[in-house]
């Protein structure tokens, strides 16, 4: 009898590694398109104002970050970093979306400052990734 209960809570055993091994659900995807590129721009924000370089590169397309240094973007995030606690958002308008490519202006004030910022952002791999490459980027 105790061989059997034995041999039961083996055969459980690979169901439960199996489950713990499970990867996390994604996410529900947002049911319009506008609301789920804000939330790519918010999250992009709070990643380089709160010094997540690897968080922030990674929500870059491939374009923006081909032939770019990491550890540059990591030095910048790391000056935007300080003074992050000190930017609000004041406003992300309804962003422009032709297809695959969308386009949003953020509103922020950094003490009296307030700044206008477009953001461009392409669908990779069904996710809307922020669009930054160095044919966009003005040159001195």
């Amino acid at each position: 009898m105790r061989y059997r209960i034995v041999l039961s809570l083996l055969a459980l055993v690979p169901l439960v590694a199996c489950a713990r091994a499970a990867p996390a659900p994604t996410p529900t995807p947002f049911a319009d398109p506008a609301d789920e590129i804000r939330a790519v721009v918010m999250r992009y924000l709070d990643a380089v104002y709160h010094g997540r370089a690897g968080e922030a590169w990674l929500m870059h397309s491939r374009a923006t970050n081909e032939g770019e240094s990491f550890d540059e973007f990591a030095a910048v995030v790391r000056v935007a970093a300080e003074v992050g606690s000190r930017i609000e958002i004041l406003e992300i308008d309804p962003p422009e979306i032709r297809g695959d490519e969308a386009s949003v202006i953020v509103v922020q004030r950094l003490g009296p400052r307030v700044s206008t910022y477009m953001f461009h952002l392409v669908l990779e791999d069904g996710v809307w990734k922020i669009h930054n490459p160095r044919d966009l980027v003005p040159q001195p």
